[in-house]
């Protein structure tokens, strides 16, 4: 019989997430992510951050890990190309492998591999929202927490509330890795959702609990990473969560 309502409940869930995708402008998802990843600006779509090991590639600034590098971050381009080989697009053969620069300054002087690299995320920029929306489906299926539950509901029912969400599971994970914590603190999705004290104004109270945890995980952040210099642009994002 447990196993009969957990079976019920599952389903009802991929109902309300299937009404809930039906409603959702992808074009308008995409649009908002690009400004807040690239400030809509092409040059961003294929970047290497100071200090970092790995590319962010897209709009949604997917990681991609050079050979011999691994992080505790989730390494998402790969999963993407993937999706899209799956979807029937055209993808170049190289982006199948592991990223072809070692460091920074090999990305930027691959003058033309990165140009043709930056093209074709243009051309897929819809695409790519409608992964990061499929990443977002299949993480709720995958949460126990019946509070996180609760407040993704809440969230997902305010008008672009949808957007948030998958926003902020691309842009600081899923919370759901151990190796994506510091000092066993995460600041991912989940952790945003279950910190969650009030629902009156989800959207307000969502992004307050992402800031909190973010300004924690820099606190708890190693020293060496400086990621203190990147708290505000952060902040900066969340803030469009409820405009």
């Amino acid at each position: 019989m447990e196993y009969q309502i957990y079976l019920l409940k599952i389903l009802i869930l991929s109902i309300s997430l299937s009404l809930f995708a039906q409603e959702i402008d992808i074009s308008s998802i995409s649009k908002k992510i690009y400004q807040n990843e690239c400030s809509s600006n092409p040059k961003y779509l294929v970047h290497w951050n100071r200090g970092e090991n790995f590319p962010s590639l897209g709009i949604g600034h997917f990681i991609w890990y050079p050979k011999g590098v691994h992080e505790r971050f989730d390494e998402s381009f790969p999963t993407l190309i993937q999706d899209m080989q799956n979807r029937g697009v055209k993808t170049p053969l190289w982006l199948t492998k592991e990223a072809p620069w070692q460091n920074r300054a090999e990305m930027i002087h691959d003058k033309q591999r990165v140009e043709d690299l930056r093209k074709f995320l243009i051309d897929t920029k819809d695409i790519q929202a409608s992964f990061m929306q499929q990443r977002l489906d299949n993480w709720i299926a995958k949460i126990d927490s019946k509070i996180a539950k609760r407040n993704f509901i809440k969230v997902s029912n305010e008008k672009m509330g949808y957007y948030l969400l998958i926003d902020y599971l691309n842009f600081k994970g899923s919370g759901l890795k151990k190796s994506e914590r510091y000092k066993n603190q995460g600041w991912g999705l989940l952790q945003v959702l279950e910190c969650m004290k009030s629902t009156l104004y989800p959207k307000i109270e969502f992004a307050k609990c992402a800031k909190k945890l973010l300004k924690l995980r820099v606190k708890n952040s190693p020293k060496s990473r400086g990621e203190n210099r990147w708290l505000k642009g952060w902040f900066n994002r969340i803030d469009t969560y409820i405009l």
